[in-house]
């Protein structure tokens, strides 16, 4: 998992620095109206529609970078991707927050600033990657406790 997510951060982040050069006013304008639509999502707690939307998201900044090697190796990651992005975006909490990044990623974009783009896209990814962990370890220590549970003794439940 580590692996993957740091060859997704190096090549988010090259992809949010070429777009911040390369990418066309319709493209800024149809990523600022993507996170319109996934704050929607959002509210409605709408998960496979905020994936769908962050999918998209992400497909176009690679499209806006004018990289095509660059789109195909984000692409050969996809199935990973999309697992990871599943499992984060689940959490109502990392959706806000995961949002909010774009935000910050679109507006350097829109300011042309390639080094900020760079840096808010690698934070971005190590972000969702912390939070994927979060998760995992949240899950394995519920699993841990159902099983510390069910190993007790009759008549000696609460009793570790």
């Amino acid at each position: 998992m580590s692996e993957v997510f740091e060859i997704r951060r190096a090549l988010e982040a090259l992809a949010a620095e070429l777009a911040a050069e390369r990418a066309s006013e319709d493209e800024l304008e149809r990523l600022e109206r993507l996170l319109v639509e996934i704050g929607k999502g959002i509210e409605k707690r709408d998960v496979a529609a905020v994936v769908a939307l962050d999918t998209e998201f992400h497909d176009l900044l690679y499209r806006a970078s004018r990289n095509e090697r660059l789109g195909q190796l984000l692409s050969q990651l996809r199935e990973h991707i999309q697992r990871y992005r599943t499992e984060t975006l689940s959490n109502p909490a990392r959706m806000k927050v995961a949002l909010e990044e774009h935000r910050k990623i679109v507006e350097a974009l829109a300011a042309r600033d390639g080094d900020l783009a760079r840096r808010l896209a690698a934070e971005h990814i190590e972000s969702a990657e912390s939070s994927l962990m979060e998760r995992q370890f949240e899950g394995r220590h519920a699993r841990n406790a159902l099983g510390r549970g069910a190993e007790r003794e009759p008549g000696k439940e609460g009793t570790p």
